[in-house]
């Protein structure tokens, strides 16, 4: 993510074509994953997973509507964006988050459970978006509800 557009990092896939992954953002993962594709997300340039054809990016000027909210089952948390393409034409990526496996092993060595680990990570993209976002966006696109 940058201070201008999300950048969604295709992370797994399956020979179905359902699993797809939002990097450091959050993934919607499917079971059956197939392969596996991973980042260094601190080192690599911004533009170059922009331009990777297995990625998409959403210009944050774009961007009608940002919902994270807590599923109902699990600890699991949505993520939903709502966006215009550059034609005009209205978006809808819909997601769960579901932290990575270097920090989920970090946080449980650290001592904690399944639903702080899934809220510290939610609270984290929360915190992204409002920093990245100008302060009236935030207020104005997002629903924020931990």
């Amino acid at each position: 993510m940058t201070d201008k557009r999300s950048i969604f990092a295709l992370e797994s896939s399956s020979k179905a074509g359902v699993g797809a992954a939002f990097g450091a953002i959050g993934a919607v993962v499917a079971a059956a994953a197939t392969s596996r594709r991973t980042f260094d997300y601190e080192q690599i340039d911004p533009d170059l997973l922009a331009t990777d054809p297995k990625n998409f990016v959403i210009s944050h000027d774009s961007l009608e509507r940002l919902e994270l909210k807590k599923g109902l089952l699990g600890p699991i948390f949505r993520f939903n964006i709502e966006y215009r393409t550059a034609e005009g034409k209205g978006k809808k990526v819909k997601g769960q988050l579901v932290p990575p496996s270097a920090l989920w092993k970090q946080k449980k060595q650290e001592g904690l459970g399944r639903k702080a680990i899934h809220y510290d990570y939610a609270k984290k993209v929360q915190d992204l978006y409002q920093r990245a976002l100008p302060t009236a966006a935030s207020a104005q696109l997002a629903a924020w509800k931990l």
